[in-house]
């Protein structure tokens, strides 16, 4: 073997080494950084040669990654389904005695009084202000809902725009993964970013992804959309329908309905949650309207007046029909309650007005057959002037069967409830299942500081092995130089 072939053979392997360990000093010095994975070395003999660093292998386990993405996918989707879930709860509070069935029972009880004294004024005045409350706590409960419902479809238009900023980033990371295929250093940066990059996407929407042979990726929803091809960005858009429910569009694709998991599918899921809701308290307050005012336009007056409506619409309502957002205290003097059926007899008979406190447990026979029938074939009914619509006649049949407080805490405060106990339960599990996930994928990839240790003096030993040999060599054609001369 020549000098100048042992001189070759060394200042490889020095340059190799010096490679090698460069990786394992970034692997240290990336110990701590969150979602850098270690890349290991591997060297192989050169025939009758050197050592060269064949690969710097980025640790990555497909199988386990995929599986994080619908963990994370579904942890995200039912803690976003969780929160609107709370803020529904929380605004019904019935557990501390501050909800609406406490507003109900002080509507009813306070006819008591009226039924004992009908023409104590005072009482009939306390029937006003309960009745105040009641039409006040029904119109903060829809306007509380529909801010949740406004402020969470803000929620959603702000994620798609990050979504959309997120697969921009992705096609671009894409085309630097093909384009730097064989700068292996700058390559496994890429390829971090892209895993960050896909994390993040999984926690907006749901999301399938395809890792192509040249490590690019291809990004789709769960039922096939694509979002990312290559370097290709699908347009993802945010609207609003007339009704003010959130409209998501890929490429003009109306995806809203089938979106379930992720931050976006779990807002959508809670908004559909909040409209039941809104449907179900428009309901109960149109029902409650028209019974009460049904049967006390059928008493008198202290003034012997009939026909008087007790709730009515809000003045300044576009709307001809009574709900949750314009219903008002009709009644603004005490002597205009219907307490008598008996017109000879208005500062005394208190008939019709147990007949309105007995509505608070039974409300059948207020309406007529032939007026049943009439609101069950359009939903709608007119009476004295003012008209009622029904989201869903079967909650009008609901009340009828049961009561206004009954319907109100087993159909409109319990499902909420169990809704609520069994999405956190899931978030839970989602959340563990997702966390392990990850914590296999850190095991296996993060930076073991001992091993790295141990490889950095292997491979400066080698290294000081590779500058001796060139040393040893120098000094012997220094010595054959010198004897030419």
């Amino acid at each position: 073997m020549s000098l100048f072939f042992a001189l070759s053979m060394a200042g490889q392997s020095l340059l190799t080494h010096k490679r090698a360990m460069d990786n394992v000093n970034k692997n240290m010095s990336n110990m701590y950084s969150e979602g850098y994975a270690r890349r290991v070395n591997h060297l192989s003999d050169m025939p009758a040669s050197s050592v060269e660093l064949k690969k710097i292998e980025r640790v990555f386990d497909q199988s386990l990654f995929n599986r994080y993405i619908l963990a994370n996918n579904q942890k995200t989707g039912y803690e976003g389904y969780q929160d609107i879930l709370q803020q529904i709860e929380a605004l019904y509070n019935d557990i501390m005695g501050s909800g609406l069935a406490s507003e109900i029972n002080d509507f009813f009880n306070s006819f008591n009084d009226v039924a004992v004294n009908p023409d104590d004024l005072a009482a009939r005045n306390s029937v006003i202000s309960k009745a105040t409350a009641l039409v006040g706590r029904i119109r903060n409960d829809y306007e509380t809902l529909e801010d949740i419902k406004e402020k969470t479809s803000l929620s959603v238009k702000d994620n798609i725009q990050h979504l959309n900023n997120l697969t921009k980033q992705l096609a671009y990371v894409n085309k630097n993964i093909k384009f730097f295929s064989y700068d292996e250093v700058r390559l496994n940066e890429f390829l971090d970013e892209r895993d960050r990059l896909i994390k993040e996407i999984s926690s907006l929407i749901d999301t399938k992804i395809r890792i192509n042979e040249d490590n690019t990726v291809d990004v789709f929803t769960s039922k096939g959309f694509s979002l990312v091809l290559y370097d290709q960005v699908s347009n993802i858009t945010f609207d609003t329908d007339s009704n003010g429910n959130p409209v998501v569009r890929v490429n003009g694709n109306d995806v809203t309905d089938i979106l379930g998991n992720g931050k976006i599918g779990g807002y959508i899921k809670g908004i559909k949650k909040v409209n039941e809701a809104i449907d179900q308290l428009n309901d109960f307050t149109t029902t409650l309207a028209l019974i009460v005012n049904k049967q006390h336009r059928q008493g008198y007056d202290l003034n012997g007046n009939t026909d008087i409506d007790f709730f009515g619409i809000d003045p300044s309502s576009s709307l001809t029909n009574i709900n949750a957002t314009n219903i008002v205290v009709n009644i603004t003097d005490p002597k205009q309650i219907a307490a008598a059926s008996d017109p000879a007899y208005t500062n005394s008979d208190n008939t019709n007005i147990k007949k309105i406190i007995n509505l608070k447990e039974d409300i059948n026979g207020v309406l007529s057959a032939v007026e049943e029938a009439d609101l069950f074939a359009d939903n709608t009914i007119t009476i004295g002037g003012i008209t009622y619509v029904l989201n869903d006649t079967n909650n009008y049949n609901l009340i009828k069967e049961k009561s206004f407080h009954e319907f109100y805490s087993s159909h409109m405060v319990a499902p909420v409830s169990s809704e609520l106990s069994k999405i956190k339960t899931l978030a839970e599990d989602s959340a563990f299942m997702a966390e392990n996930i990850d914590q296999k994928i850190k095991e296996m990839s993060s930076v073991n500081i001992d091993e790295e240790l141990i490889n950095l003096t292997k491979l400066q030993r080698a290294y000081e092995a590779s500058a001796k040999i060139i040393n040893v060599t120098d000094e012997l054609l220094q010595t054959v130089l010198n004897l030419i001369k």
